[in-house]
Order: C-alpha cells, then structure tokens, then sequence
C-alpha cells in the first residue's frame, strides 16, 4: 500500500457547502395530499381576511413550505377558492404571480387569466379550492387529496 512519506504543500480539505437547488416539480409531487395546515390557511381566507401583514406572511410562507425547494415557474399561479362572504360574492382569488393579493369577486365579475377556467370548480362542493397553474388545474379535496386536470 502507498504512503505519502514527504508532503512540501499542506493540503487544504474543503466540503462543499451544499445549496438546495429549485427543482422541477414532478406530478407526483404535485398530486401529493396537502397538509392540513395549508387548508386550514387557505380555507381560513374568508374568515380572517388577512388584514395584518403578519397573516399575509405567514399564508405566503405556508404555500412555499407546501412546495418545497421548487422552482418559481412551478408553483401555482394563484388558488381559486369558494367565497363565503355571503351574496353577492362568488370566489376569491389568492393570486400568486404578482402582489400576492386576495381578491372576492361577484356573480359574473371576471376573473384574471386562467382563473376563470377554474371558476367553476372552485364553486363545486366536491373540492376545497383549485390551484391554478399556467398549465394545469390542481383540485383539492376537503381531506387534501389532489387531482390533476
């Protein structure tokens, strides 16, 4: 076995420090059963409006927490959700794209780009809320489950 009997330089070990990377979400992530702290974030957006910045914040961190490491182009553009405001609103939006807004929105008001396809769905008892994706619709259930569309 060989040895290194002499050494002139000294040898300097670094470990790499590892970066956590954005990542390509794959469907079966995407599909995977949402937690029910998220559920309860995003079915709570009637209730408490999110009228402090912390509530914001801390709705915003939960949604990034649900998708992990994922690259920004992978994430849902915003969540179409039923509203419960009572008449004459219809859904809400959480719009995830830009300023992070939630908007209510009445019988027949339209809806930003791709939100609309979802409407809907959104309204329909079987699903909790849609998130809407440049290219797909992901429905969740009450329980967390996820379709794809």
């Amino acid at each position: 076995m060989a040895s290194i009997l002499f050494q002139n330089e000294s040898l300097h070990i670094q470990s790499e420090s590892r970066q956590i990377l954005p990542k390509t979400l794959s469907d079966r992530e995407i599909l995977k059963t949402r937690s029910e702290g998220y559920l309860k974030l995003i079915k709570g957006l009637d209730v408490e409006l999110l009228a402090e910045t912390r509530g914001k914040e801390e709705l915003i961190a939960k949604i990034h927490d649900e998708f992990g490491t994922a690259e920004l182009a992978n994430l849902p553009l915003g969540i179409l959700a039923k509203c419960y405001l009572g008449h004459p609103h219809e859904v809400h939006t959480l719009d995830l794209s830009g300023g992070h807004i939630i908007q209510h929105y009445k019988i027949g008001e339209s809806l930003p780009d791709h939100f609309e396809k979802a409407r809907t769905l959104a309204k329909h008892n079987a699903y909790a809320f849609v998130e809407v994706f440049k290219d797909k619709l992901i429905l969740i259930r009450e329980d967390g489950t996820a379709t794809k569309l």
